[in-house]
């Protein structure tokens, strides 16, 4: 689960840790409220007699590559986390890192992810994509279904060299998941 840590800088700029993880999977008020919450308890605002008002995000976790700024808008964290709760984080990351808009990824998502293959190479992965396609057609002449696994790998390899389709992978201590997307 999406998380960011906010710390009181009324504490920080006082030599104190003060701060609180806080689940970003919920709205950007229920963040503002958590945080509001983090700082009514900031042990220097007590000692002081003051409130402490002022805070940063100092880290955050299971954002899977997308980088987080310590003044990062809680609208922002929200729908990151929404994005990440529901759709393949590094497809997410690989849109976030093009510059799109947050409410445009979804869209994107739906439009051009073709699959999602566990192989251990790009081509692997493609091939695999194409080689679905095949799967369960009569209308393929025996001559033909005989050779499908050369066909699936020559599309994939057409794909790759300026084609139609692109991957994103995610590598994991076990291997790689490749995302296969359409270019448009």
């Amino acid at each position: 689960m999406p998380r960011i840590y906010v710390a009181s800088l009324t504490d920080y700029n006082h030599g104190e840790l003060h701060g609180e993880w806080i689940d970003a999977d919920q709205s950007a008020d229920g963040i503002h409220e958590d945080v509001q919450a983090m700082l009514a308890t900031s042990p220097t605002a007590k000692r002081y007699g003051t409130v402490a008002e002022e805070w940063a995000i100092h880290d955050y976790d299971e954002f899977d590559g997308i980088e987080l700024g310590e003044w990062d808008s809680f609208e922002r964290v929200s729908a990151l986390a929404s994005l990440l709760k529901d759709r393949p984080a590094a497809v997410v990351s690989h849109f976030v890192d093009e510059g799109h808009e947050l409410e445009d990824i979804p869209d994107l998502i739906d439009d051009r992810l073709m699959g999602e293959y566990d192989e251990s190479t790009e081509l692997k992965a493609v091939t695999a994509h194409h080689r679905e396609q095949f799967e369960g057609r009569s209308d393929i002449p025996k001559d033909i279904s005989d050779h499908l696994e050369a066909v699936a790998e020559s599309m994939a390899r057409d794909d790759l060299n300026g084609g139609g389709l692109y991957t994103v992978e995610a590598r994991y201590s076990g291997g790689s998941t490749f995302y296969v997307l359409s270019m448009n």
